[in-house]
Order: C-alpha cells, then sequence, then structure tokens
C-alpha cells in the first residue's frame, strides 16, 4: 500500500511545474486527501489493495491531477501580473499627466523631448496592453464565470509579456528624474514606477511564460469575442445592463442598415483599418480637448497622438487579437456554413 501511495505523489510532484514551497504543500495536502479516501474506502469493506486502488480513481491520473494545479497557478500569476502591470502603467500614465510641460520642471532626464516621448507617448502602449491582460486575465472570467483558458489566455500571455517589456524604458526614465528637483506630486508617481516596473515586468513575463498551460493559441476567442461574451453576460446579470446592451445593439444595427459606410468606419471586426483610422483621429482630439477650451490648440500634439495610435495598431493589432479576420478566414466559414 505505502509503496503504491509513494508512486503516486511522486508522479504527480515530478508532474507539477509550480514553485518549490508550492509543490510541497500541494503534495502533502494530496497525500492527507488520499490517505483519508484509503481509510474511507476500508472502512467500506474493502482489502487494503483494493482501497488504495479506489482511492487513487476516485483521485484521478496523477498527470491530469497535476494539469489542474499547474492552470489553478498560471491562472494566479496572471492575475497577480495584470495587477500589477496596471498599476505601474496607471502610475506612469499619472506621471505624464503631472509633468505634461517638463520644460518647467529642473533639467528633465536625459532631455525634455525624451522625457516628453517615452512619459507622454511610449507609456500609452504598455498601458493599453496592460489593460488588454487586466481585462482577458481578471475582469472577463470574473463576470462570464468562467475560467480564463484558450486563446484568450495566449493573448493575455502576450500583453503580459509587451506590458513588461515596454513598460522598462518608462522605469528607466521614471527613475532617472527623481533626483531632478521636481516637485513631491511629481516624484511620487515616479517613484513608484520605478520601484514597480522591475518587480511587475519579472511577474510579467514569468506569467507570459505560463499562458501555454491553459489552451493551444488556435483554439477559442479572440479579444473581440471576449469583449461581446461579457456584454451578454453583463445584460444577462443585471436588468440596466441589459436594456443598454439591447438599446446598444439595436442601435447598432439600425445605423448598419441605414449607413454602412458610416459605420465601417466603427466596426473593429469587418474594417479593422478604418476603424483604427477613427479611433486614431479620437484619440488626437482627446488630446487637444483640454487645450481647445482655452483656445490654444496644439495640432501638431494632436497629429503625432494620432499617427503613434495608428502605429501601435498596425505594429500590435493582430498580435493582441485585435484585427479583424482576414478574408480567407471569413471566406472559409462561410463555405463551411453554406455546406452544413
Amino acid at each position: 500500500m505505502r509503496n503504491a501511495v509513494t508512486k503516486y505523489l511522486g508522479e504527480l510532484n515530478s508532474a507539477l511545474q509550480v514553485s518549490a514551497w508550492r509543490q510541497r504543500r500541494i503534495v502533502a495536502e494530496v497525500s492527507d486527501h488520499l490517505l483519508e479516501l484509503i481509510a474511507d474506502e476500508q472502512e467500506r469493506g474493502a482489502d487494503p489493495a483494493s482501497a488504495v486502488e479506489r482511492a487513487m480513481e476516485r483521485f484521478g491520473v496523477p498527470a491530469e491531477l497535476a494539469a489542474e494545479f499547474n492552470a489553478d497557478a498560471a491562472r494566479h500569476g496572471m492575475n497577480r501580473a495584470s495587477w500589477a502591470l496596471a498599476g505601474c502603467a496607471t502610475a506612469a500614465f499619472a506621471a505624464a499627466g503631472l509633468s505634461l510641460h517638463p520644460g518647467t520642471t529642473a533639467r528633465p532626464w536625459p532631455s525634455g523631448s525624451a522625457f516628453s516621448i517615452v512619459m507622454q507617448l511610449w507609456v500609452q502602449v504598455p498601458v493599453t496592453c496592460g489593460a488588454i491582460a487586466l481585462f482577458l486575465a481578471v475582469v472577463a472570467p470574473w463576470l462570464r464565470g468562467t475560467p480564463l483558458a484558450k486563446r484568450p489566455a495566449v493573448l493575455a500571455g502576450r500583453s503580459l509579456a509587451l506590458a513588461s517589456v515596454l513598460l522598462l524604458p518608462v522605469g528607466v526614465v521614471a527613475a532617472g528624474n527623481l533626483a531632478t528637483g521636481m516637485s513631491f506630486a511629481e516624484r511620487l508617481p515616479l517613484a513608484v514606477v520605478a520601484v514597480g516596473t522591475p518587480v511587475a515586468a519579472i511577474w510579467g513575463l514569468y506569467a507570459a511564460s505560463r499562458a501555454s498551460w491553459l489552451g493551444h493559441r488556435a483554439d477559442g476567442e479572440d479579444v473581440l469575442d471576449v469583449i461581446a461574451a461579457v456584454g451578454a453576460a453583463l445584460a444577462d446579470r443585471w436588468v440596466l445592463a441589459g436594456r443598454v446592451h439591447r438599446l446598444a445593439g439595436d442601435t447598432w444595427q439600425t445605423a448598419r442598415t441605414r449607413a454602412p459606410w458610416l459605420t465601417s468606419w466603427l466596426d473593429l471586426r469587418r474594417h479593422p483599418w478604418r476603424a483604427a483610422a477613427t479611433t486614431s483621429v479620437a484619440a488626437g482630439l482627446a488630446l487637444t480637448a483640454p487645450d481647445l477650451l482655452v483656445g490654444d490648440p496644439d495640432f501638431l500634439a494632436a497629429a503625432i497622438e494620432a499617427l503613434a495610435v495608428y502605429a501601435c495598431f498596425a505594429a500590435l493589432g493582430g498580435l493582441l487579437g485585435l484585427r479583424g479576420e482576414r478574408p480567407s478566414d471569413m471566406r472559409t466559414r462561410v463555405e463551411v456554413a453554406t455546406t452544413t
């Protein structure tokens, strides 16, 4: 009996891909529960050998049990990394907002233009990646009531990896400006970014390396599918959300029927490049909105913002699952639908 239990626990331990302390805890807990099941089977009249066999059958194959523990560890790591990266990216965005005019500070490092580019333009990319990771790994599973798995998990891992790497230059610039004579209100978010970015980046890269444990890149939904599923889940959960969901759906269908060309500039799934252009222009206008109120718009900054958003979509849209279906994929789906 002891040899069979030891072999079972050894196979489980070999299949676990978690930290050493978690590995020891899992094996100890499984051992305790397995002994309890064996005792329960013996109380029911089974002989020792049969009790061990039945207890292990109730527990399951060690490799499959280890895969469940590995998946739970991967989800926990992705949740933690998503919160950490989102927090650092938010702090960086706050630092950029508090330092819109770095020329008024005492010699920003490495220069005023470099500070502006990194803290006001570059930072938006890891902010977007972190937001996507947080949505896929934390928000969507919570609202839908389903664990993170398959393609959304792979996309969340990509977002974590990109956010981790792209946030590092922001952390370097933030650390370099802690001693340049900025005010305390400006230095506080910079200090948070400088200290938290390396830790969050390590967590993010480590969690991204485990994303493959949760599914295959060819399986499941893309980001747009997850957004649609979250909207439907909210509609089922709350009456007000259901009304808003139905109103938005009816409005969109009506608009597509009456003004198909106009709505094509907003349809990210069927016309991704037009929708990217619309989003880019909106981002540029949003940047100039405060200046428009005071009558001093900076159209050059707005144009740079719009180009930056469009370039990010072109470079990262497909990687993050934001790009619509390719024509060949759509033709394949139509052919399958017509033949079934």
